[in-house]
C-alpha cells in the first residue's frame, strides 16, 4: 500500500511539473548558460550543432553562449576527453547558416594537426571566432 501511494504521488508530482512548464510561453526565458536575449529554440540548435563535433556530446556542459557581431554565436563548452576526464570550459564558436561549428583550438592542437584538412577546419574556426566573439 505504501509503494502504491509513492507511486500515485510520484505521478501526481510528474504531472504538475508538467502543467507548468507548458504554461510558461516558448521562449520566455533563456536556455540554462545562455544570455537573457537568445530564444531556447536558437540555444537548442547551436548546442545540437557543437554536439556534433564532440566525442561525448552528453557531457558537455554549456555557458555565456550569447550571439557574435558578425551573425555567429558564441560561447563556453566543458566537456571531457576521450578518457573521460574533464577538460575545463573551452571556447566555442557556431554559425547557423554556415553549418559550422567548433571549440577554438589551442597551440598543441594547432602545431600537431591530423591532416591538412583538419589544420584548414581549425583556422576557420579561429577565423569565425575572431570576427563573432573576440574582445
Amino acid at each position: 500500500m505504501i509503494v502504491g501511494r509513492r507511486a500515485r504521488m510520484r505521478q501526481v508530482s510528474i504531472g504538475a511539473l508538467a502543467l507548468l512548464l507548458a504554461a510558461i510561453p516558448a521562449g520566455a526565458r533563456a536556455p540554462d548558460g545562455a544570455e537573457p536575449g537568445l530564444d531556447a529554440d536558437t540555444a537548442a540548435r547551436v548546442t545540437a550543432l557543437l554536439g556534433r563535433t564532440l566525442r561525448m556530446p552528453e557531457t558537455a556542459r554549456y555557458g555565456r553562449l550569447r550571439a557574435g557581431r558578425a551573425g555567429a554565436f558564441c560561447g563556453e563548452v566543458e566537456t571531457t576527453n576521450r578518457m573521460g576526464q574533464p577538460v575545463g570550459p573551452r571556447h566555442f564558436v557556431a554559425d547557423l547558416d554556415a553549418g559550422i561549428a567548433g571549440i577554438l583550438p589551442d597551440g598543441p592542437e594547432l602545431r600537431n594537426p591530423g591532416s591538412p584538412q583538419d589544420y584548414a577546419a581549425m583556422q576557420r574556426i579561429l577565423t569565425l571566432y575572431a570576427a563573432n566573439c573576440a574582445a
